[in-house]
């Protein structure tokens, strides 16, 4: 079976051939949205926007991005997240389970390439530093749009906006001085509990590759503790 990227070229077998200009265009194997045709620049044409976040330089003052692009963020939490899946057998079971036509584990490395798309328009600047507060409705709508090219099932493309609009809940519950830790964490589980563990395993990979390990050890120390015992009670 060969899959199309974009106008001009298809994968078969892993190998990229040219189409003519007439050919019709067949849905995305979203499995080829991976580290290495991302950084080779492959996939261009299918997610420009992706590409745009080249010059989407971050420096928060909390210390997560240091003079940091979302780009090179972003590929960063893709191979973090592969990394852990790889080291959970009952992570690699759950996620082995299909939705539509792709599985949940490329459905989920897909949610974590478009989670930060909306940082571009989100970004602002006070004097150094950067914030993109409010950059996850923003993604949700660029990845409405990038959605529809991969020609992903609605019930696909329900769950990778689900996970992208909701990516930054934990990274909010876990702060060090929240006194509702534990009430906002049940809730958090029932409301979302059809992504549960998928946030608890993106927001994992976010965090480490944070730059908060060189700037708040301690709290770092804390969050990471959180994801590793989460992902042992599945």
């Amino acid at each position: 079976m060969a899959y199309a990227i974009d106008s001009k070229s298809i994968v078969r077998k892993g190998l990229w051939v040219q189409l003519p200009p007439t050919a019709q265009v067949m849905s995305a194997n979203i499995s080829v949205l991976n580290k290495t045709n991302l950084k080779s620049g492959k996939l261009i044409n299918l997610i420009p926007e992706f590409y745009e976040l080249k010059n989407t330089v971050e420096n928060s003052a909390d210390g997560w991005h240091v003079n940091e692009s979302v780009f090179d963020h972003t590929i960063s939490v893709m191979s973090a997240l592969g990394k852990i899946i790889s080291q959970n057998k009952n992570v690699k079971k759950y996620l082995v389970s299909k939705i539509g036509g792709n599985s949940k584990k490329n459905l989920l490395l897909l949610s974590a390439l478009l989670h930060d798309v909306g940082k571009k328009e989100a970004l602002t600047k006070d004097g150094k530093f950067t914030n993109c507060k409010g950059h996850e409705p923003i993604s949700v709508k660029k990845s409405k749009v990038i959605l529809k090219r991969l020609n992903l099932s609605e019930k696909e493309t329900r769950k990778v906006l689900k996970i992208i609009a909701n990516h930054s809940e934990f990274h909010k519950l876990l702060k060090p001085d929240n006194q509702n830790f534990k009430k906002e964490y049940s809730t958090i589980k029932k409301r979302l509990k059809d992504i549960f563990l998928e946030l608890i395993l993106l927001t994992y990979a976010d965090t480490i590759n944070s730059k908060l390990k060189n700037v708040n050890p301690t709290e770092f120390r804390h969050r990471i503790a959180f994801y590793k015992q989460e992902t042992k009670n599945i």
